[in-house]
């Protein structure tokens, strides 16, 4: 298969369906994206079942929206702890670089 036939297949996209608290929702996602999605319906339902049986609630409402709070906030947590492990890892390429600069002129001093 060429580079161009694979680039034009991973923008195909498929029709799938998932069901979230028994109703079907059709999408239409990429061949690389299935997989993740079927596993996001899945801990979605998951999730809405945790909360049914932890907290009694009635509306179905309710539990879809307690589930959005928790996965956004998962999300948003983990967005901040991957900026801080980038800047921390920016810093150690920083002080890497410059002490590699240093050691550089350190030894052209020598040679010289």
């Amino acid at each position: 298969m060429h580079e161009s036939d694979r680039r034009l297949k991973n923008l195909e996209k498929y029709s799938i369906k998932v069901n979230i608290l028994n109703r079907p929702y059709p999408l239409l996602v990429r061949a690389e994206e299935e997989e993740a999605v079927r596993n996001a319906a899945r801990l979605i339902n998951e999730k809405i079942r945790v909360y049914k049986e932890k907290f009694s609630v009635k509306d179905e409402q309710d539990l879809v929206i307690m589930c959005c709070l928790e996965l956004a906030t998962d999300n948003m947590n983990q967005a901040r702890l991957q900026k801080e492990r980038t800047s921390k890892l920016e810093e150690g390429l920083t002080l890497a670089s410059d002490l590699l600069s240093s050691a550089i002129l350190n030894v052209e001093e020598t040679a010289a």
